[in-house]
């Protein structure tokens, strides 16, 4: 009978039995960046942001459209919690009164993150005060 032919089995050590010091230095810093993450995660679950939703809104530019105008808006939400089916009223004022109404609404706000939208006005909004407000949201 001849010898075993069965294959030695892969192993990872050296040439001296000993595991590569490279391989050390990589998997500790693997393990640094691992335990880095779940402590920030495990941080952010227990003290994190939980402040209701804050909704700021902005004009970012008026364009004029064939059958009237078009006004985008940016609605930056800056509180810690997410806001779902925020309403959105934009009004064109001219002296003290509104001229014109135009409503918009934002399916999803999460927290510390923003949206772009447009709303539609018959009249020119240049020369008038825009004013926009958040009417109100869902919890999602």
């Amino acid at each position: 009978m001849s010898a075993s032919s069965d294959p030695k089995p892969f192993s990872k050590k050296g040439a001296g039995g000993e595991i590569p010091l490279l391989e050390w230095v990589i998997g500790a810093l693997g393990l640094v960046i691992v335990t880095a993450v779940v402590g920030v995660l495990i941080s952010e679950a227990i003290a994190g942001d939980k402040s209701p939703p804050e909704v700021k809104l902005t004009v970012q530019s008026i364009a004029p459209l064939q059958h009237g105008f078009l006004v985008k808006l940016r609605a930056e939400n800056i509180g810690g919690e997410p806001a779902a089916r925020v309403a959105i009223t934009a009004e064109l004022w001219q002296q003290s009164k509104v001229v014109e109404l135009s409503e918009t609404q934002f399916e999803h706000l999460p927290p510390h993150s923003s949206r772009e939208a447009g709303v539609f006005f018959q009249r020119d909004p240049r020369p008038h005060e825009i004013r926009l407000r958040a009417l109100g949201y869902e919890a999602p």
